[in-house]
């Protein structure tokens, strides 16, 4: 039975409940270090030429690359808060201890992608003749591509996560799978969040320190749910689930979108 995007938050509300600090804590710590550590890249990178713009770029990606790391450790920490299992700031270093390089992989295949399709608008804004028209549309074009990227490949952190002899390609093409049939509910969860974020922007984004947990949290929530773990009486873990579970939910959505 699949859950709806209210009852995933009302989930993550509950779970949340009495356990903000922690994961409030962990983002506000892993925002504020890639703040700072994106300004000083940008500040000390010549921004007048083409090299420099994409040289730019390409630190930043890569510093978002690095960063991503911690944040799939903050995604396990909101696992284990949703699954009543102990939790802490140590769950911050958990992927530098499991592999770390299969994420790293997956990283490096949307960082490609995402460096490919945000380069033409890079090249554009250092040209002054070209139509603002011109720049819009690409970096629509761009923005689309990111979605599109998270429909399909929205899961495989929380696959890594749980299944440590997973390598990078077989979570991609697991997330791929398990996505069928659910890519329109994960695109409407997201896109329901944006009234929150439009008032925590009005807070000069103060209000960020609450809704990027409870977003954690209910995309956590979001990926149990697929794979039927939401529905076991015990709160089985994902490793303890037979594979047949997770089959049987894609073959039950494969015609959906």
């Amino acid at each position: 039975m699949k859950h709806t995007s209210a009852q995933l938050k009302a989930f993550a509300r509950k779970d949340l409940d009495g356990n903000w600090g922690l994961p409030m804590a962990a983002n506000l710590i892993l925002g504020i270090a890639g703040f700072v550590v994106i300004f000083l890249t940008s500040f000390f990178s010549d921004s007048t030429t083409t090299v420099g713009v994409i040289t730019s770029e390409f630190l930043s990606y890569a510093v978002s690359l690095f960063i991503s790391l911690f944040a799939a450790g903050i995604t396990k920490m909101a696992l284990n808060i949703s699954r009543k299992e102990a939790f802490s700031m140590k769950d911050m270093l958990y992927v530098f201890h499991h592999n770390a390089d299969r994420f790293l992989i997956v990283g490096l295949v949307i960082v490609a992608i995402s460096f490919v399709t945000g380069m033409p608008v890079m090249v554009m804004s250092m040209n002054s003749n070209i139509p603002a028209s011109f720049i819009i549309f690409f970096s629509l074009f761009d923005i689309v591509i990111t979605v599109i990227i998270d429909l399909f490949l929205g899961l495989t952190t929380y696959l890594l996560l749980d299944h440590p002899e997973m390598g990078a390609i077989d979570s991609i093409k697991e997330s791929i799978r398990l996505m069928k049939g659910n890519k329109g509910r994960y695109l409407y969860i997201t896109l329901s969040f944006l009234p929150l974020a439009f008032l925590s922007v009005l807070t000069c984004y103060i209000g960020f320190i609450w809704l990027i947990p409870y977003i954690d949290m209910t995309m956590a929530n979001f990926y149990r749910d697929i794979i039927g773990e939401l529905n076991t009486p015990d709160n089985t873990t994902t490793n303890e689930i037979p594979a047949m579970t997770i089959e049987q939910n894609s073959n039950q959505n494969e015609t959906d979108f």
